[in-house]
This record gives C-alpha cells, structure tokens and sequence, in this order.
C-alpha cells in the first residue's frame, strides 16, 4: 500500500465524517498508515487488530459502519470473518495483495487491490458509505 502520510485527500470528505470503522489488518506499517489516514477523514477507528478472533471481539464491543479486511491475516483467510460482518449489516471492504479474488466474496461492498493510494481509499469509502456497491 502506498498510503503516504502527507498525500493529499479529496477536500470533499462528505459522508466519512463520523463513519465508525473497523481495520482488520496484520501488517503494522499497513495498519498504521490505514489507521492515520482514516482519522484524517474524520473517521472514528476501531483497531487496527491483527487476526478475525481480535475483529469478532472488537465488533461485539462497538458495531462499526464499515470494516477494511485483508483477506490474509498471518494465513489465516480472513472469508469467514467477512461473511460473519456481512451477515450483522456491516460493510466489507477487502483489501488484499491477490491480483484474483474468488467468487465467493460477492458480498463484499468493495474491494481495495495493494498498494493503494490514499485517493483511492477515500473514492471507494464514500462509495460505498453512499449505497454504491459496485466494485
């Protein structure tokens, strides 16, 4: 992921502000820059955490809006969990480094191939906080 620190978001940040998310993410330097460039959205974070047993424990503390996945959090496939959002009315986005996802994530609002910009990122949140679920 390319998320930068100083890279610039849209001035637009209309619908993110306030928007309670969940990163489910296993690399730190990944997590953490997911993590700040969210708050700079106005976002409210829960996480980052590393694997689906840490993600089903933070949920069942505060229900998020919307949940960033990596598909694989230390080998371990993150579908499960993803289905398991799906199913409580929470957003998924998946982010992943897999050029092909397979068909079973249809459910998902959205998906972020790695690396990323921070444009990117904040183009696909609002879509998908909008209603808009292409992918």
């Amino acid at each position: 992921m390319s998320l930068a620190a100083s890279e610039p978001f849209d001035d637009d940040l209309s619908g993110l502000q306030g928007v309670r998310v969940l990163v489910v993410e296993d690399g730190w330097q990944v997590a953490d820059a997911l993590r700040l460039s969210l708050e700079k959205l106005g976002m409210l974070v829960a996480g980052p955490v590393a694997t689906t047993e840490a993600a089903r424990r933070l949920v069942r503390e505060r229900t998020p809006d919307v949940a960033l996945v990596d598909i694989n959090l230390k080998g371990e496939m993150a579908y499960a969990l993803m289905e398991w959002l799906h199913e409580r009315g929470i957003r998924v986005v998946v982010i992943s480094g897999y050029p092909d996802l397979p068909q079973s994530l249809e459910k998902v609002a959205a998906t972020l191939h790695k690396p990323f910009t921070a444009t990117a990122l904040q183009a696909t949140l609002q879509r998908v906080m909008s209603g808009d679920q292409a992918r």
